[in-house]
């Protein structure tokens, strides 16, 4: 049931989305200071999209590797922990 829904919503995102690139196919130029490039706004659309995509990964990217990083630590630490709980419960008590 979840599996049709999610296909019925990337059926439906895809179908805009070929509706806003065939009425975005007008040529825009693009002027940029190496020179000029021409090419349907979708494209342009597009390109930007996925720049944008990059730079975010590339941003983000670090982020999330220190704290996959720091997860792994945490673990270790929750790990060694839990070892010397258990060692000190297995120590007998001693008399008074």
């Amino acid at each position: 049931m979840i599996r049709l829904l999610i296909i019925a919503v990337l059926l439906a995102v895809l179908i805009f989305g070929v509706a806003i690139g065939f009425y975005n196919a007008t040529p825009v130029t693009l002027d940029y200071l190496a020179g000029q490039l021409q090419l349907p706004l979708i494209g342009l659309v597009l390109g930007e999209f996925v720049l944008v995509s990059l730079l975010t990964l590339l941003v983000c990217g670090g982020r999330i590797l220190s704290l996959r990083g720091e997860i792994r630590r945490l673990r270790r630490q929750i790990k060694d922990a839990q070892a010397e709980l258990q060692s000190l419960r297995n120590l007998p008590l001693k008399d008074q």
